[in-house]
């Protein structure tokens, strides 16, 4: 923690909390330990075991911040929110709470199934106690949020889950309270719901709210916190940026290699041209469109897009390098590197970006970018692969994803084999990205997900896309080609 973040106000502070539960072998000895029948005579059939589901919990969140929880289920999550919304008492520790706090921990827990929507709403804001003027303008904006319509005025039993997120949600933040807790809620509800929230969470916070969200949705953490725990057995093993602290978790989730196989890839610069194989293309030779299968043809009368690009239709001007300039990984995410499990085959063991004015991550908005990785045979086979690129924003939304037409080889173990995708050019608008790269056995594109995985290294490179400042006006999430066409209507 920051020494800034230390100063500011304290909304929650936990100081060495655990809480231990006693699990008994039948609900008659549970009865005999809760109600002290032991001093009676009574004696439990099995000695009750302890459960520690938070063992020294330290924690302190400033005022106004977002904080997302993440963890396994039984990690302790929803223990934690109890003790901070007063449900549980610690066993041993303290916990101290700054400010009234609002919890929405299940879908429909406190709205009556048999009253409406508007009913439920109603007596929600009255159990609050807000003047006339407060009320009125807290159920205008509950109104406009959960966007009901007719439904606000049916039983809340007859909505759906998405639904109910909405109502329940629009109701908690009405109130504008201290502090928000949210435990898995969220989950109901789509991406049209999702983003609303943020706007909503983001003024509250501003106004001095503190939020709390438990979800196993890693992109709403991403999207609604700007930090983020992760519990662990009932204890926090990581806290920091969110994007850190996801990309950590996901990690362990799908495992990692421990090691890969060392090579010395070459010894001195190579021509590119003695690299190739039997059916491969000479490492840096552009392909030649007008001899493709598939060729460009424009009319006369069609016009393209303006500023005016044809993918693919110019050769990019990239220099040649040997593989040693591709050794080793470049430009690494924050965080690092982050490998999944996979099976024995061909393993990555280099990766770097290409632009035209050298190797680099910081690409240029419709100029070409050739992305370079090396593979290393940790087995002697033939395979059949088919590589995929990943492209995600910073809120862990996939902007691009491609894969590359079936690659069949022979490799030998501690071989290596270089393989590229260029974009001719980048049509990514400005913006900062982070990079995946798998290799998969190569299956039908509907297979992929069930298809063999060599190597997946998830979020692990970070890019940076650019835009002359002449171009602006032309400023987008992505820059698409088109072709017009004018002509005098009949």
């Amino acid at each position: 923690m920051s020494s800034s973040t230390m100063h500011e106000p304290l909304a929650i502070r936990l100081q060495d909390v655990s809480k231990i539960y006693r699990l008994h072998g039948s609900q008659g000895d549970q009865l005999i330990d809760v109600l002290g029948l032991q001093r009676f005579g009574f004696k439990t059939k099995t000695q009750a075991k302890e459960f520690a589901a938070l063992s020294n919990i330290s924690l302190e969140v400033p005022r106004g911040h977002r904080i997302g929880i993440v963890g396994r289920n039984g990690a302790g999550k929803t223990t934690l929110l109890k003790l901070i919304c007063g449900n549980f008492t610690p066993t041993h520790g303290e916990v101290e709470v700054n400010g009234g706090v609002q919890a929405l921990m299940n879908v429909g827990l406190g709205f009556h199934p048999e009253y409406t929507g508007r009913e439920n709403v109603e007596a929600s804001l009255q159990y609050n106690g807000l003047s006339r003027t407060d009320y009125q303008q807290a159920m205008d904006g509950i109104i406009a949020f959960c966007e009901l319509g007719d439904f606000l005025d049916q039983p809340f039993k007859t909505y759906s889950l998405g639904m109910q997120a909405r109502l329940m949600f629009a109701a908690a933040t009405a109130i504008r309270p201290d502090i928000l807790i949210v435990d898995e809620v969220l989950g109901a509800g789509d991406a049209y719901f999702v983003a609303k929230s943020k706007v909503r969470v983001e003024k509250l916070v501003s106004s001095g709210c503190t939020m709390l969200l438990v979800s196993h949705s890693m992109q709403q953490v991403l999207e609604l916190c700007d930090e983020a725990i992760w519990l662990e057995g009932g204890a926090i093993k990581m806290r920091g940026e969110s994007f850190l602290v996801v990309k950590a978790y996901e990690e362990s989730l799908h495992g990692r290699l421990q090691s890969i196989l060392p090579v010395n890839i070459v010894q001195s610069p190579v021509a590119l041209t003695e690299l190739k194989g039997d059916n491969d293309l000479p490492l840096g030779q552009a392909v030649d469109v007008a001899n493709c299968s598939r060729r460009f043809s424009l009319s006369n009368d069609i016009k393209l897009q303006v500023p005016e690009f044809l993918p693919h239709a110019n050769q990019p001007a990239f220099r040649d390098y040997s593989p040693a300039d591709v050794a080793g990984f470049s430009f690494v995410a924050p965080g690092g590197i982050s490998r999944w499990d996979a099976e024995k085959g061909v393993k990555l063991l280099g990766f770097s970006i290409q632009t035209e004015r050298g190797f680099e991550n910081r690409l240029l908005a419709l100029r070409p970018a050739r992305f370079i990785f090396l593979l290393v045979g940790d087995v002697s086979a033939d395979f059949c692969c088919r590589y995929g690129i990943a492209i995600n924003d910073l809120l862990g939304n996939v902007v691009v994803r491609i894969y590359s037409p079936p690659d069949r080889f022979r490799i030998n173990e501690s071989e290596v084999r270089i393989v590229e995708m260029v974009l001719n050019p980048v049509q990514l608008g400005p913006g900062e990205y982070t990079l995946g790269i798998s290799v998969l056995e190569a299956t039908e594109l509907e297979l992929i997900n069930s298809a063999t995985r060599y190597d997946l290294l998830g979020r692990s490179f970070s890019i940076k896309v650019e835009l002359e400042e002449t171009m602006s006006p032309i400023s987008a999430n992505f820059i698409h080609s088109a072709e017009w066409d004018f002509r005098k209507g009949v």
